[in-house]
Order: structure tokens, then C-alpha cells, then sequence
């Protein structure tokens, strides 16, 4: 059953406002070309804005109702989970976009040695929230950094969001669509549940 909007639910409204805006700033008016703005790992340590950037631009309308609908997701698991605070979900997202870039990064140019992997997307930071929740569900969660968030275990709801996981994952696979991008979120998001 869904729930009534709540006060905090401005939080979530922002990185969808985000993402439409750059969305009709890429797409309807062409002011802004994607690949300026997108993660591109040769030139992330050159140009810094890359990786808040890219998060909020997409490839296409069917990528941005994608990641629109994983935040709408993301919100009913965290009021399932009995989220408490009013901005939480935004200083999660301040914390996991440079994570997962820099996990993206390293792993691109230490390991692959491809200084020209290009990505945008939401999705990357969808994946790290799906993983904070996961391991929300087994283990709950009283405190995030400073951020008193009281979310309780929850086992059924663990099994929902790992089919949702597994199927992203699985989706990850599909032609033009970043594993890497996507597992490196996932992994920002287990490391940000630790901290």
C-alpha cells in the first residue's frame, strides 16, 4: 500500500528535478552536449564536476523514466524500513555520487587501462541505494555518519528488494548499459552501510 506524502518527501522530488531538468536541457533544447558533461574516466581527474554531472543526465527518455522510477522505489523502501529523517536520502545520494565515480575510475583506469569509458545515469547511485537497503533489511541501521535514521531490519522486505536487485543486475547486462557503472554503485553503497 502506498503512503500519503510526508514532509521529508521533498528530498526525493530534487534529484528527479534534477534529472528532468538536464534531460530537456540535452534533449528538447540541445544548450548542452552530453558528452561535456558526461563520466569520462580519462578525463575525470582533469575536469571534477564530471562526477556529480553525469549522474543527472541520460541517454534517452526511456533511461530517465528508469531511474525516475528507482527513486520512487527507493523512497517506499526507505518509509517501509521506517526512515525518520529529512535528509537522509539526499545526503546518501552527496556521499554515494563521488564513491561510485571514484570506484568507477579506479577500476577503468587501474585495472582496465581504458582512459575512454564514458557514462551517465542515475543508475549508478540507484544500485548503491539498493544495496544500503539490502543490508538494511538483514542487519537495520540506527545511524548514518551523523544522521539518525533509525531504519529497522526487515526480512520480508528483504527478499523484495533483492528480486528488484537481481533484476537490475541481470538488466545490467543488456547491450549499452554500464555493468560497471552499476556494480560500482552497488559497491559504494555496501561501503557506504558500514561507515
Amino acid at each position: 500500500m502506498l503512503e500519503k506524502i510526508s514532509k521529508d518527501d521533498w528530498q526525493y522530488f530534487v534529484p528527479f528535478l534534477a534529472c528532468f531538468i538536464c534531460f530537456l536541457a540535452t534533449d528538447f533544447l540541445g544548450i548542452i552536449d552530453k558528452t561535456s558533461i558526461a563520466y569520462w574516466s580519462g578525463r575525470l581527474f582533469y575536469e571534477p564536476y564530471r562526477i556529480i554531472t553525469s549522474h543527472f543526465f541520460h541517454g534517452d527518455f526511456n533511461h530517465l523514466l528508469a531511474n525516475i522510477s528507482g527513486i520512487i522505489v527507493a523512497r517506499y523502501f526507505l518509509k517501509s524500513l521506517n526512515l525518520q529523517s529529512d535528509y537522509f536520502f539526499l545526503a546518501f545520494i552527496v556521499l554515494i555520487m563521488p564513491l561510485q565515480a571514484f570506484i568507477f575510475w579506479c577500476v577503468d583506469i587501474l585495472v582496465y587501462r581504458n582512459p575512454m569509458s564514458l557514462a551517465i545515469g542515475f543508475s549508478g547511485v540507484l544500485f548503491g541505494i539498493d544495496a544500503f537497503i539490502l543490508m538494511t533489511t538483514i542487519y537495520g541501521k540506527k545511524r548514518f555518519l551523523f544522521i539518525g535514521c533509525d531504519l529497522k531490519k526487515d526480512p520480508r522486505l528483504f527478499k523484495s528488494i533483492s528480486v528488484l536487485t537481481g533484476i537490475g543486475i541481470i538488466w545490467s547486462f543488456l547491450p549499452g548499459i554500464s555493468l560497471l557503472g552499476h556494480m560500482s554503485g552497488f559497491l559504494a553503497g555496501f561501503l557506504l552501510f558500514w561507515l
